[in-house]
């Protein structure tokens, strides 16, 4: 997963997206909550299939979408911030934790993430801004929260490069936007 290219395309599509300066940091901190709640309920709707659970379900195909609007949500705050966002790697590993572990971890990873944000919110807002506040625990969310993401893609076999890609284009094309990734580049 390239996250350069990622971030190269964000700023590209933010700049043709209607109303784009209205996202403030706020925002973009509840898009990624918002994301990620979407990513878990997938999760969930895959493993009732898997399961043979009544109720609504979902392909490893719906995973991957959600999982790719996680990653460009990550990348969308991390542009706010001014920040880098680092692959993780796969150093340690999910081990033999399920599917529903690795998303309830990922979804407290971003809980920790909101917390940061809103701390980070309120110095702004108590502190004369100097642009050198530490993002320290901002930074190490977004990366643990993009390795359970990395963690739960490898588990279900989803290539993550392909499904970042593929939805970018998908929300692309629904809104009209001329911004596209090849989608082989951000493997």
């Amino acid at each position: 997963m390239d996250l350069q290219k990622l971030r190269a395309a964000n700023v590209a599509r933010q700049a043709e997206w209607g109303g784009n300066e209205q996202a403030d940091l706020e925002f973009r901190a509840l898009e990624v909550a918002d994301e990620t709640g979407e990513l878990c309920g997938a999760v969930k709707k895959l493993v009732r299939a898997q399961r043979g659970i009544t109720g609504s379900t979902l392909s490893v195909g719906d995973v991957a979408d959600e999982m790719g609007d996680v990653l460009i949500s990550i990348d969308l705050l991390a542009s706010q911030l001014d920040l880098a966002l680092p692959w993780p790697g796969m150093t340690g590993s999910g081990g033999t934790a399920s599917e529903i572990n690795m998303a309830l971890r990922l979804d407290a990873v971003v809980g920790d993430l909101s917390d940061a944000v809103i701390a980070h919110i309120a110095d702004l807002e108590t502190t004369s801004s100097t642009g050198q506040q530490d993002l320290g625990d901002i930074w190490e969310s977004m990366r643990r929260a993009i390795f359970w993401v990395a963690q739960l893609a490898a588990r279900l076999s989803i290539d993550l490069g392909q499904a970042v890609a593929a939805k970018f284009n998908k929300t692309s094309i629904k809104y009209g936007l001329r911004t596209t990734m090849p989608e082989t580049a951000a493997a």
